[in-house]
């Protein structure tokens, strides 16, 4: 049996899933970040935070209040999960050593000067909502775990390397959060 091409060109675009259209409310615009719940000073923080990183997945940041095409509402939640130990640092000497007079093997004990920190796990998500009729458009979020009192755990380097991770994932659609070192 032959089919002629017209035919075969129907059944072709038959059998072929529908490609899916571009969803275009999810092109960049202009975005105005709102933070919910926490304190003013960690909202400010992951506030810019969320505006630099919105730059970089090609979005334009308004001041507040505005009319802009976007409402980014961020949402910070901040939880500590235990205590760990940390003292000073001093120079590492090896466990275990071989000499002339036999084996030896060292174990460091802790000291005094050792202190206990809270190891802080915090989450930052990010919901794009249209200003129009405030529908949500896109989510992401992420979070890391931190010693407390330590570089890396201070807010501003948690809001910058948390609000990158989130919109490393734009515009793709993850159902749990991402894990940040």
């Amino acid at each position: 049996m032959c089919l002629s091409w017209i035919t075969a060109a129907t059944l072709l675009a038959v059998a072929l899933p529908p490609a899916a259209a571009p969803d275009t409310r999810l092109a960049p615009g202009t975005v105005t970040v709102e933070a919910s719940d926490g304190t003013p000073e960690t909202n400010q923080v992951f506030s810019e935070a969320v505006q630099a990183a919105s730059t970089r997945a090609s979005f334009t940041p308004l001041p507040a209040p505005s009319h802009s095409r976007y409402i980014a509402r961020i949402v910070i939640t901040r939880k500590e999960r235990g205590l760990v130990a940390s003292g000073i640092k001093e120079k590492a000497t090896p466990a275990a050593g071989v000499a002339n007079w036999g084996l030896g093997f060292g174990l460091r004990l802790p000291r005094r000067d050792d202190q206990l920190h809270g190891l802080i796990v915090t989450e930052l998500t990010v919901t794009l909502l249209t200003r129009s009729d405030a529908h949500p458009v896109w989510s992401g979020s992420a979070l890391t775990a931190q010693v407390d009192g330590t570089r890396a755990g201070a807010p501003d380097v948690i809001a910058a390397k948390l609000a990158e991770a989130v919109f490393d994932q734009f515009p793709r659609r993850t159902d749990a959060p991402v894990s940040v070192p």
